[in-house]
């Protein structure tokens, strides 16, 4: 029996941890990457990708993607009957037994050291099943916050057990403080967010359901080195296959993810216009993938790409090019990531009223101005003139 424990414990490291990282989108893996080859290189790391982008379930059998990670498990959220459960359903299952898991998931989960997952605001709820769970398995289990673009930057954010109720039940039946354990924020410049960020709860959710905010949530810088990006590239190119090349246009306009913002697609549409007027005919537009607007027919030169945007810039060939958008971070990410050289000019301060949603963008974006080169904020149509002229 003392051989036998021996020759499993050799060559593995003591204090190897055993970590479950979730990636819903494109972009959530490709920091999932980052965070996982700087902070989590010699730990064993489990994935979880979600059905909330169609496109990722695919991933799950990807090859290099199983080479990277342990455990390539999908969730499908779908299979989730009904999210808002009554208080004794919530309770069973998180100090019982949790079935939900055992049916949304396609692997099954370990006992976990930590848990990495990007959620600006409150989890989803694929993300709040599967802590029922892994808290189960272990009871000093920690779970870590990533980036997930302008949000999180601007957004304060509610605990995976977000209701005092909760919380007090975990504290005395397993002594077990969330806000302890869940305090830490993984971004690529701290210093762009929201001082309401580490606040660490989301607005509303303190007077709706009691909870305190807890004393301090630790922003943490995502060391991006020259050698770290070369890796992930490569790494990222065998995942998502080839990318597209750059359109030879060269002022590119990013469209915005308008489902559920938009307040006025006319205004919206128009401003789109003037600025391809503006650019005389070297002007495309790239839609986002949940953008209802940017539909215009044969209007504009269309760029598509298969693979992150932020992965298109990584390839370097859009380092002469000009981004253009109202407040797209697609922009931002592929400098904060990849250290592109590219321009870009944002058009929010001449948004008017084409959007509902009520965000202080000033922060974030003056504060990446400052922080890069080659960032600009166009606050009149006179200075995006001035800008495209030179």
């Amino acid at each position: 029996m003392i051989v036998a424990e021996t020759e499993r414990t050799i060559g593995k490291k003591t204090d190897m941890k055993k970590v479950l990282g979730f990636a819903s989108t494109p972009y959530q893996l490709l920091v999932l990457l980052f965070i996982k080859d700087w902070r989590l290189s010699e730990d064993e790391v489990d994935l979880i990708i979600t059905d909330k982008t169609p496109s990722m379930q695919e991933l799950c059998q990807n090859a290099k993607l199983k080479e990277i990670f342990g455990q390539v498990i999908f969730g499908d959220g779908r299979k989730i009957d009904n999210p808002y459960k009554k208080a004794p359903q919530v309770f069973y299952e998180s100090f019982i037994k949790n079935k939900t898991t055992d049916v949304i998931l396609d692997g099954k989960l370990q006992a976990y050291d930590e848990v990495y997952f990007a959620s600006p605001g409150n989890p989803d709820e694929i993300i709040k099943e599967v802590a029922k769970t892994v808290i189960k398995l272990n009871r000093k289990v920690r779970f870590t916050r990533f980036e997930d673009g302008f949000a999180s930057y601007t957004k304060p954010f509610s605990h995976v057990i977000s209701t005092a109720m909760g919380a007090k039940a975990y504290r005395l039946l397993w002594n077990y403080d969330i806000e302890e354990k869940e305090s830490e924020m993984l971004m690529f410049a701290p210093s762009m967010a929201e001082p309401r960020v580490s606040a660490g709860v989301a607005e509303g959710t303190a007077e709706n359901s009691g909870v305190e905010h807890p004393s301090f949530v630790k922003l943490t810088e995502i060391e991006v080195t020259k050698e770290r990006i070369e890796k992930i590239v490569a790494q990222a190119n065998d995942i998502f296959g080839l990318v597209p090349k750059p359109p030879k246009e060269d002022v590119i306009f990013l469209g915005q993810g308008t489902v559920n913002g938009m307040n006025n697609a006319g205004t919206y549409q128009n401003l789109i216009r003037r600025l391809a007027k503006l650019a005389e005919g070297n002007f495309v537009i790239k839609p986002h993938p949940r953008g209802e607007h940017d539909d215009f027919g044969e209007e504009f030169p269309v760029y598509r790409d298969t693979c992150p945007f932020e992965l298109a810039i990584a390839g370097g060939g859009f380092e002469d090019k000009t981004l253009i958008s109202f407040y797209s971070t697609a922009c931002v990410s592929g400098k904060l990531l990849f250290h592109s050289k590219c321009r870009i000019i944002f058009l929010y301060p001449l948004c008017e009223d084409a959007f509902n949603e009520k965000c202080d963008y000033e922060h974030y974006f003056s504060a990446f101005e400052e922080r890069c080169e080659n960032v600009f904020i166009a606050r009149t149509w006179e200075e995006l003139e001035e800008l495209l002229r030179s």
